[in-house]
């Protein structure tokens, strides 16, 4: 399980609800993935490495964010088509900007790639979607979907009721 500095989403706390991080990004109306990434990095102050990786390096898991010192990373499986690969980034996106702490039990689902890879990368987090659904993951996974709002083309009205069934 998850944790977060800020709990279940304080509203106390500016900026540590999904609401409040997305709007304090300022986002316009429609932005790029690559000015959305831009904004993420500058708020966390660090870059972020998005990577396409091979399911298996990953198995069981839609995405991994992990933390050094210097950079992030987020890894996606390459399998997933890229609406999903979007909205899995975007999910990670929300745990960096929730600034979550870090998932209970990873290093014991994954110990291999806690023990060669973190220990040797001197990784500070490691986050996982996890395959419970509680109130860190709510929060990230709503701010992915206000993201994608951002990035994603909206759809056209249909300009008739025949449109509206057929396309």
């Amino acid at each position: 399980m998850r944790k977060s500095r800020a709990g279940k989403g304080n509203p106390d706390l500016p900026g540590r609800t999904p609401q409040g991080a997305v709007d304090k990004l300022q986002l316009s109306s429609k932005v790029s993935f690559d000015v959305l990434l831009d904004v993420v990095e500058a708020t966390h102050g660090k870059p972020i490495a998005v990577r396409l990786v091979p399911s298996s390096t990953i198995s069981g898991l839609s995405g991994l964010w992990l933390e050094t010192a210097l950079k992030s990373h987020i890894l996606v499986p390459e399998s997933h088509s890229e609406l999903h690969r979007m909205h899995v980034i975007c999910h990670e996106f929300g745990h960096i900007l929730l600034q979550h702490e870090g998932c209970d039990g990873l290093a014991a689902s994954m110990p291999s790639m806690f023990s060669h890879v973190g220990q040797q990368s001197g990784i500070q987090r490691m986050l996982a979607r996890s395959p419970q659904w509680n109130d860190v993951e709510k929060a990230a996974e709503e701010v992915a979907y206000l993201l994608s709002g951002f990035v994603l083309d909206k759809p056209t009205v249909p300009g008739s009721d025949f449109e509206r069934v057929f396309g």
